[in-house]
């Protein structure tokens, strides 16, 4: 059997704690998004039987829905990368063994590095513009600089866990020996699959 490098093993302590403290960040974020997806399940529940039985919807419902489909969605993004719970086309990575699959990771990583650095200033200087001139949707005036923050925090999140992800596979190339540490792992969809 062979054993990981005393550098490689080195590493595995301070990959935990960087994916540990930044696990709770996403778990944290994950939480927001779901709180807000059932808050906005209640009010549409609520709007839909407002209006029917009673004639009378409720005002500003299209712009809540607007604003929070946004944060929902992008605040839970570096939670289900982590638990590689987005969809994974990972044919070639189930073929590919030891160096040569985490090379592969590295450069699909890089990639989507490449796009969140590309899209992180724009998210932040369209918060910052909505935040300074008061922008507002159309229906009630709601300010849209909370959900235009929520993308910018999600996607810096997201680059944290991209960069913490070059660190993850870069030991792995040098060392494909290594005990894999913060390593997201698919789901086995035969244990996912109802009996």
């Amino acid at each position: 059997m062979t054993t990981a490098s005393p550098k490689a093993d080195g590493a595995a302590p301070m990959l935990r704690a960087a994916d540990s403290a930044l696990g709770r960040v996403e778990w944290l974020t994950a939480w927001i998004g779901g709180v807000t997806i059932f808050a906005l399940m209640i009010m549409i529940a609520a709007e839909v039987i407002l209006r029917r039985v009673f004639e009378a919807p409720i005002r500003g419902q299209v712009d809540v829905t607007e604003l929070t489909m946004v944060s929902f969605g992008v605040l839970c993004v570096s939670h289900c990368y982590r638990h590689a719970g987005h969809i994974r086309m990972d044919l070639l990575l189930k073929v590919l063994r030891g160096r040569g699959r985490w090379i592969a990771e590295i450069v699909v990583t890089l990639i989507a590095f490449a796009v969140v650095t590309v899209l992180l200033p724009g998210a932040w200087s369209h918060f910052e513009r909505a935040f300074e001139f008061g922008d507002s949707t159309i229906g009630i005036s709601l300010p849209t600089w909370p959900s235009k923050l929520a993308v910018a925090v999600g996607l810096g999140i997201l680059w944290l866990r991209l960069l913490l992800a070059f660190w993850v596979y870069g030991r792995l190339v040098i060392d494909p020996a290594a005990t894999p540490v913060a390593v997201p792992v698919p789901p086995d969809p035969r244990e996912d699959m109802d009996a």
